[in-house]
């Protein structure tokens, strides 16, 4: 794979300013064969329109309204043309190699499917919260195979998504990177955490979900991923623990009926559809997805630590 195209894909809903301070640090890269996708996922703050006066070079794909997370970078997935599709938030940047360095581990090894950087908070200089879910264990600074990725910046290459599918836009917003996940290790691809490909966060105040929606939203679709892709095996292990925790977390910060039980109750109304959806991993895939989550994974973490986790 001599230097392939890599396509960035940015989406953004209303962080016009954000974007611009992003663009900068993609067109600084000592890496040249690459493309730049933004999506504007039904804006009203005129990112459009700035987009097609500062950088028209840029793809912009431009939706009606904010479908979310998953289906805006659907979105530009369809219209990248690269054979490496690197997916980085609008409020992040990257270190001036990050393609360089990401590239070169797909050149290294052909069943890479996916490549997750290592996000650092650009104010305090340590690695990013958002990127610490799937390495809780793990040392940010050296590599690991994962069963996750970050997509605040990470690489998928588009073999990868022809084989194992985009994003599941169902889930709209939180762990549709872990769904995701699941379904590049079940395609025969590996994740690599790499942490020499850096990319910047700086964690925009335009924060778009918060505290206890964020909480169900990310309980909800956690059981949307058992239902849908876990063996009979895993998910009678999963959903006892994972209930039973969830309901001890919310009790103890006292919002049982902001997080846990509407969580509940919207999975148990949507159980038809999960029903449809199921295709439960290989016993293969699932036990090595299994072993990655107790080597670094949320399967390493011990009662406290599940108490203090915040989506």
């Amino acid at each position: 794979m001599p230097d392939p195209l890599v396509s960035v894909v940015i989406v953004s809903w209303n962080r016009k300013n954000d974007v611009l301070e992003t663009l900068p640090s993609i067109l600084e890269q000592d890496y040249s064969n690459y493309e730049i996708v933004v999506v504007d996922n039904g804006s009203s703050d005129g990112l459009g329109e700035a987009i097609r006066a500062l950088y028209p070079a840029v793809k912009l794909v431009t939706l009606n309204n904010n479908t979310g997370a998953a289906g805006g970078r659907n979105a530009g997935i369809e219209q990248a043309s690269g054979e490496i599709i690197f997916f980085l938030d609008s409020d992040a940047s990257l270190q001036a190699d990050t393609l360089t360095q990401t590239v070169r581990q797909f050149q290294l090894d052909p069943k890479l499917g996916a490549v997750a950087c290592k996000v650092v908070n650009s104010h305090t200089g340590q690695v990013d919260e958002i990127g610490r879910f799937f390495s809780h264990r793990a040392d940010p600074n050296q590599e690991f195979l994962s069963f996750s990725f970050c997509a605040a910046g990470c690489a998928i290459s588009a073999e990868t998504l022809q084989k194992a599918g985009h994003f599941w836009d169902f889930m709209f917003f939180i762990r549709e990177e872990e769904e995701l996940g699941l379904r590049i290790w079940e395609a025969g691809y590996k994740i690599l955490y790499y942490p020499e490909a850096i990319v910047y966060h700086r964690e925009s105040p335009q924060t778009r979900v918060r505290g206890y929606q964020r909480e169900y939203l990310d309980l909800r679709n956690c059981f949307y991923i058992y239902l849908v892709h876990y063996p009979w095996w895993m998910l009678s292990r999963f959903l006892l623990v994972k209930t039973s925790i969830a309901l001890l977390r919310s009790v103890r910060r006292r919002n049982l009926r902001r997080t846990a039980l509407p969580a509940f109750s919207e999975v148990v109304r949507q159980l038809p559809y999960l029903w449809q959806q199921r295709r439960p991993m290989s016993d293969q895939a699932a036990q090595c997805y299994f072993n990655l989550q107790r080597h670094h994974g949320p399967l390493s973490w011990n009662l406290i630590d599940w108490l203090k986790y915040k989506a």
